[in-house]
Parts: C-alpha cells; sequence; structure tokens
C-alpha cells in the first residue's frame, strides 16, 4: 500500500511540474509575441514618422516651386496685357486712318514682335512620380491638381508656340522693307495701313487674349493647390 502511495504522489509531483512548466513557457511564448508586436508597432510608427516628415518636406517644395512659377507667370500676364492694349490701340489708329498718327502706328507694329513666354521651373508632377515621392502625397486633390497643372501649362506652351509662328513667318515678312528696323522711319506709308497688317493686328489680339486666359487660369490652379497643401500641412 504503501508503495502504491508513493507511486501516485510521485506521478501527481510529475504531473505538477509538468504543468508549471507548461505555463512557464506559455508565458515564455506570451511575452515573445508581444515583444514582436510591440517591435512592429513601434517600427510602423517610427516609419509613418518619416513618411508624414518627407511629405511636408515635398509639399514645401511643391509651394516653393509653384510660388515661384506663379511670380514668373504674374509678370508674363503683365507683359502680354501691355502689349496686347497697345495692339489694340494700333488696330484702331489704323482702322480710323489716323494718317497723323503713323509714328505711332509704326512703333507699335515694330512691338508686334514682342511676345510672352513662359518658362516653368520644371515638370512638378512627374518629378514627384520618377523619385516616388507622389507615394507620400495622400491628398488626390493636390495630386490631381498637378496633373491638370502640367496640362494647363502644355496648353499655354502650345499657345505660345503659334504666336512665335506667326510673328516669324507673318509679321517680319510683312514689315520688312514698310519699316526701317533702326531708326523706325516708315518707308512705305500706305503699307502700313494695308489689310495684311490689320490682319496682323487681329491675330495678335486674339493670341494675346487667349494668353491672358490660360495664364489667369493657371494662376488660379496654382492657388487652389497651395491651400491644399496648407490645409494639408496643419493635419500633419
Amino acid at each position: 500500500m504503501l508503495r502504491i502511495f508513493r507511486h501516485i504522489q510521485f506521478r501527481l509531483g510529475a504531473e505538477n511540474k509538468l504543468s508549471s512548466y507548461l505555463i512557464y513557457a506559455a508565458g515564455e511564448i506570451f511575452l515573445l509575441v508581444v515583444g514582436i508586436l510591440l517591435a512592429l508597432q513601434i517600427n510602423n510608427w517610427n516609419s509613418r514618422r518619416l513618411d508624414s516628415e518627407e511629405a511636408v518636406k515635398s509639399y514645401q517644395n511643391i509651394v516653393r516651386q509653384l510660388m515661384e512659377d506663379r511670380s514668373e507667370l504674374t509678370g508674363v500676364r503683365d507683359f502680354n496685357n501691355y502689349y496686347s492694349g497697345r495692339y489694340e490701340r494700333a488696330g484702331q489708329l489704323i482702322n480710323n486712318k489716323a494718317t497723323d498718327k503713323s509714328d505711332s502706328i509704326a512703333v507699335i507694329i515694330m512691338e508686334l514682335s514682342q511676345y510672352s513666354d513662359f518658362h516653368r521651373s520644371e515638370n512638378i508632377y512627374e518629378t514627384l512620380v520618377n523619385s516616388g515621392a507622389i507615394q507620400l502625397l495622400k491628398n488626390s486633390k493636390i495630386t490631381s491638381g498637378l496633373q491638370k497643372l502640367e496640362m494647363t501649362y502644355t496648353s499655354m506652351n502650345k499657345l505660345e508656340d503659334i504666336h512665335w509662328e506667326i510673328i516669324l513667318n507673318e509679321l517680319y515678312p510683312e514689315i520688312r522693307g514698310v519699316i526701317n528696323y533702326a531708326t523706325l522711319e516708315i518707308i512705305k506709308h500706305e503699307r502700313l495701313y494695308s489689310v495684311e497688317i490689320q490682319n496682323f493686328l487681329v491675330e495678335s489680339i486674339y493670341l494675346t487674349k487667349a494668353k491672358d486666359l490660360i495664364y489667369n487660369k493657371a494662376i488660379s490652379e496654382i492657388d487652389a493647390i497651395i491651400t491644399e497643401i496648407q490645409i494639408e500641412l496643419k493635419n500633419q
């Protein structure tokens, strides 16, 4: 009987040790899992923090470039509008056959070679895509706004190219021999009031008005993007 009792006691002791070991092992596994999860959480948090910092830098860089573009666009637009007004004035004088204003008309006709030409700092959206920074910008209004602005810039540059080609192919051949480029002396007064010169004035006025619209469109789009970025930066 005593031997049986001792055997039972031994087995119970062994079972208690096994139970304690299992509990200990489970605790170790639990702590290990918690440690891994905590490390992953810290890593994710740190990664999000770094992404947020990079996003802020990207936003600030975009604003800087957009402000540079806006400043140049404003100057280019004002330049364009100044000469647009001058062309309208020449058209009025020619239509009124104001021969006593031929010197003023000659000066403005020479000014028809002046045309506005916007040069952006760089393709902002393409640069963001190539660098991978586009993934950091979570606000779709900003990314779509940048795409739209690039399209506006492309249309703007095409319009400016058309203007230059017209100056090169239509204006220069028409006024060559009519006005002395060096002295602005009128050589052929009758040609100054020709239909060809009037038509070119009309074309120039139309182009400068169209360019004014697209310059203002680009400025408006820039302002909208900057506003969205400022809101995004406040939420960072």
